[in-house]
């Protein structure tokens, strides 16, 4: 797991969404590392206007989109280029919470090497997915002018080339925000283990159980405090993310199904951005569901324990936890959960099929 998070941490340098690279496991700034990040992040805020501009041109030629709805590729590239200017933008604060994650991943790494714990199957399972879904989209997006617009000039392959290639700015940023958080759930997860061995192990003297529980106490404080800043520094962003993910999933959907009945183009070109769509939810989706899990492993009930068992600093450890209470609000305005991607979900659906109304009253005249 290492390794993907080193390659795809790579990847999100060679793109410029970050002057940090690891080496030996460890986040590293170098003034070329920092002098390349800005003339990539130089090179996209200049060039993608163009790119995205001769693309909505391509776009209003096609065939099979109506006439009338000539607008519609010009406001879903706009909206991108702003998610992706404001990714660039405030590249620095989220380049200053990677050291703070990496105290906690030390410390979380050195716990399970010490008492020989091992990692949720749970977890492992979202990061595996999350991991195929952010492969998949990216592959995919770098592919798109190949399988769409390979009988173009090269002027405009180039530029598609070069728009499809910094449309994965807003895949890889939610991959961090999902890794960081991934990896603050894996600390409490070891809390909730280790904490239930402790009180388990009636042959552990009791100053030895003191002492793990401080080290327990003093973790999941520390994670605390990182999962706040990590929700506040990301706040911004992944609220700008949804946004364009909203619109991205009303405005595709709509395009999409038009486009699905369009008898002139291929079948496998259907297929390829249908299953984009799709996986893009399913991604999107992930970063909902791990705060959902982030803050399930963070209220676990500790319900092993009983009355007779409890001591002074365990009595002191479970009213601390009981009373915090790790609240993901995006900006202040709403929770990060599965209920509100439900409602996300109902709203895009609502609005798409308004644009399908539209559609069908307009083809009628």
């Amino acid at each position: 797991m290492r390794r993907i998070v080193q390659a795809y941490n790579a990847y999100a340098m060679v793109i410029g969404m970050t002057s940090y690279v690891t080496t030996g496991g460890k986040f590293r700034e170098t003034r070329i590392s920092q002098i390349y990040a800005v003339v990539m992040n130089a090179i996209a805020l200049t060039f993608l206007p163009m790119g995205f501009w001769r693309s909505a041109d391509l776009m209003t030629m096609a065939e099979w989109l109506p006439s009338y709805m000539w607008i519609i590729p010009y406001v879903l590239y706009s909206i991108n280029y702003a998610v992706i200017a404001y990714t660039l933008v405030s590249r620095c604060f989220r380049d200053a919470m990677l050291l703070d994650l990496q105290i906690i991943i030390v410390q979380v790494n050195r716990e399970m090497s010490r008492t020989g714990k091992e990692m949720n199957s749970k977890l492992r399972r979202m990061f595996a997915l999350k991991t195929f879904t952010l492969s998949y989209l990216c592959i995919s997006y770098i592919l798109v002018a190949c399988v769409y617009q390979w009988r173009m000039p090269w002027s405009y392959i180039l530029y598609a080339q070069l728009v499809n290639t910094f449309l994965t700015i807003q895949i890889v940023s939610t991959y961090f925000y999902f890794v960081s958080f991934w990896q603050i759930a894996r600390g409490y997860d070891f809390v909730n283990q280790h904490m239930e061995d402790i009180i388990s192990d009636r042959s552990m003297d009791s100053k030895d159980q003191v002492e793990e529980l401080r080290s327990l106490w003093a973790l999941h404080a520390s994670l605390s405090r990182t999962a706040r800043r990590i929700n506040r520094h990301y706040g911004p962003q992944m609220l700008a993310t949804r946004f364009d993910y909203f619109m991205f999933s009303i405005i595709n959907g709509y395009m999409g199904t038009i486009y699905s009945k369009y008898d002139h183009s291929a079948s496998v070109e259907k297929i390829y951005g249908a299953l984009i769509y799709w996986i893009r939810s399913v991604d999107f989706f992930l970063n909902d569901y791990m705060c959902d899990v982030l803050t399930e492993y963070q209220r676990q009930t500790k319900c092993y324990i009983t009355e007779g068992k409890m001591s002074k600093e365990l009595s002191s450890f479970l009213i601390y936890n009981n009373s915090m209470r790790l609240d993901l609000m995006v900006c202040g305005l709403y929770p990060a959960n599965r209920n509100k991607w439900l409602q996300m979900v109902g709203s895009i659906i609502v609005h798409s099929i308004m644009l399908l109304q539209f559609q069908l009253v307009m083809s009628t005249k």
